[in-house]
């Protein structure tokens, strides 16, 4: 059973004080990315942006958006009681990055497998964390001839408000990172980018911790001691004087309640100080300089890392936009050509695929995008009137939906003057 208790700010700082030592770091990922803000803002900047894409459901033989498809429109709306199709998408996207494990589910009956676009309403992101796989037996047919249930017996969800914690495999659609490393049925699960930068997570909590002890000034700052000489020399406290000085320190001094900021002694004081302030360790540095080693698992430049010294809005655009066609994007579309499979739409003549024309950043590109547009258009022309292509062809080609009409089906050079000039062709 995993246990979830509310992440308090006092069960934050107590798990980060588990990890403190910085050469023992915890691998509970989940709890890095609740925990450490180095770890949640790429996983967050990345599974964020894919899930604002704009789905929507395409026939392959035209690529055309299929609009009337309801079962498909009330997945891509609600895939389930409690969340969004964002919210889901975000679940699948963080937990893969977060711990290289992605487990999506479909509530079908076992008859419905194969079509589960058709009959399955629901679809829910498992917490990849409680997520264990039983294989078939010893001996797996692995590199040869073999389904999912010639490997995967079972997916086991140990998670306490379920019922049935025993899943068929044909209901997971299981997206892993690469592991390379794999033993034995380890390469059954992906494996995690952080465990590649588990120093600077280990370095960057070490650096928490320290900053946080000097900020609620535990242990000690500094020895007070004696500044009285006599005929004899420097002469230390008594034991009266120390108890004194510290009955006073603690009643009448300090920055709150009422007391007041100075301190007045009987005794000659001097103060040696022991410890080291912010600016003497230099913290802010390692942090970044760690922060910048775990958004580059994540394939995110550090000029986006934010940051006291921020760089311009230009150079940020740009580097979130190469962000979206090298990362992002990519990503997106993987995910899309996944989950077509996994509701079996392929079989149909259909997929999901993803837009993402209300990006800020990417809107830099549409003038260009105009003038591949023009460019297209102007060759179709051309391949139109030679009788190579079609209306139907051309429209396809602009991103347009084909007409269900004849006329659009048939070369120019094959239309009479009257469909010519319905058409608006001038050969």
């Amino acid at each position: 059973m995993v246990d979830r208790e509310p992440l308090g700010a006092q069960r934050i700082y107590d798990i980060v004080r588990e990890w403190a030592d910085p050469f023992v770091c915890n691998a509970n990922f989940v709890q890095l990315f609740e925990c450490v803000p180095e770890v949640f803002w790429p996983i967050d900047f990345i599974a964020s942006r894919c899930a604002g894409a704009t789905y929507r459901l395409h026939r392959y033989a035209d690529d055309a958006i299929v609009w009337d498809n309801e079962q498909v429109n009330s997945i891509l709306a609600k895939p389930n009681a409690i969340f969004t199709w964002y919210q889901l998408v975000y679940q699948h996207i963080a937990y893969k990055l977060c711990t290289g494990n992605a487990y999506l589910r479909a509530a079908a009956d076992r008859d419905a497998v194969h079509s589960l676009w058709r009959y399955c309403r629901h679809y829910w992101e498992l917490p990849a964390d409680a997520v264990t796989i039983e294989v078939q037996r010893r001996d797996l047919p692995v590199f040869g001839a073999c389904d999912i249930d010639d490997i995967v017996k079972w997916y086991y969800l140990a998670w306490g408000l379920t019922r049935n914690n025993r899943i068929d495999p044909r209901e997971v659609m299981h997206d892993r990172e690469v592991n390379l490393g794999c033993t034995n049925a380890d390469f059954l699960y992906g494996k995690s980018r952080l465990a590649s930068v588990l120093k600077a997570i280990s370095n960057i909590i070490a650096v928490y911790e320290a900053r946080n002890v000097i900020y609620v000034k535990r242990g000690g700052l500094g020895w007070l001691v004696s500044a009285a000489k006599d005929e004899m020399g420097s002469r230390p406290l008594t034991h009266d004087e120390k108890r004194d000085i510290l009955d006073q320190m603690q009643m009448d001094y300090g920055l709150t309640r009422n007391k007041s900021p100075y301190g007045v002694s009987d005794a000659p004081l001097s103060f040696v100080r022991t410890n080291m302030s912010i600016s003497e360790l230099e913290p802010f540095e390692e942090t970044l300089a760690d922060a910048i080693a775990i958004a580059g698992a994540f394939g995110i430049p550090s000029v986006l890392i934010p940051r006291k010294d921020q760089s311009t809005f230009s150079n940020q655009a740009t580097a979130e936009k190469a962000v979206y066609t090298s990362v992002i994007i990519p990503m997106v579309r993987r995910f899309c050509e996944d989950v077509t499979h996994f509701l079996g739409l392929d079989a149909d003549g259909l997929y999901i695929d993803a837009n993402f024309d209300e990006v800020d950043c990417l809107q830099s590109g549409k003038k260009e995008a105009q003038e591949v547009h023009k460019l297209i258009a102007d060759r179709c022309r051309d391949e139109l009137n030679a009788g190579i292509i079609t209306l139907n062809d051309w429209r396809i080609q602009q991103g347009y939906e084909r007409i269900d009409n004849a006329l659009y089906n048939t070369l120019a050079p094959n239309l009479t003057p009257e469909q010519r000039a319905e058409l608006g062709i001038n050969l």
